[in-house]
């Protein structure tokens, strides 16, 4: 799998966070349920996104706590979500391509085989684990859906 180093600029999201195991397969089942409820929440406060819509699926770690948060790209506040920000810098950009049931088997794979084989510069002291952009390339379970998955790197001190 290829990847691509890229600088994104701070991203303000709006939204809705649950507790995460360190069991892969209770987290999936955990996400896909977590999801739901999210858009059943954008539903209910007629949260309406046009033909260029974007969600986040973002892993955070807090105190040794993982949390996965559903997001949207929002400049203000909405009362119903929770308000923060996807931090600026250079993130490796992965693209996962099939459907999403395979996901973490893509997931396991730049954490277990590319990163440790690659010369990424990953801070794994970081808050943001990575995140997931989902667009309208995002088809479910097609084999031609499309997701991209961004990992912090580490910032480069200037000599």
């Amino acid at each position: 799998m290829k990847y691509k180093i890229i600088n994104v600029p701070k991203i303000n999201v709006c939204y809705f966070e649950t507790q995460l195991t360190t069991s892969h397969q209770k987290n999936f089942s955990i996400i896909q349920g977590h999801w739901k409820k999210f858009n059943t929440r954008l539903r209910i406060n007629k949260i309406k996104f046009d033909s260029e819509w974007e969600k986040f699926g973002i892993t955070t770690k807090t105190n040794n706590l993982y949390f996965y948060q559903c997001a949207f790209y929002s400049e203000s506040r909405i009362p119903q979500f929770e308000y923060a920000h996807i931090p600026a810098g250079s993130f490796a950009k992965f693209t996962h391509t099939g459907p999403l049931y395979s996901l973490s088997k893509t997931i396991n794979q730049i954490y277990k085989e590319i990163i440790p084989s690659s010369p990424l510069n990953i801070n794994f002291n970081r808050s943001v684990i990575h995140y997931e952009r989902y667009d309208s390339r995002f088809n479910w379970n097609n084999q031609n859906s499309i997701i991209d998955i961004f990992v912090p790197l580490q910032k480069v001190k200037a000599l």
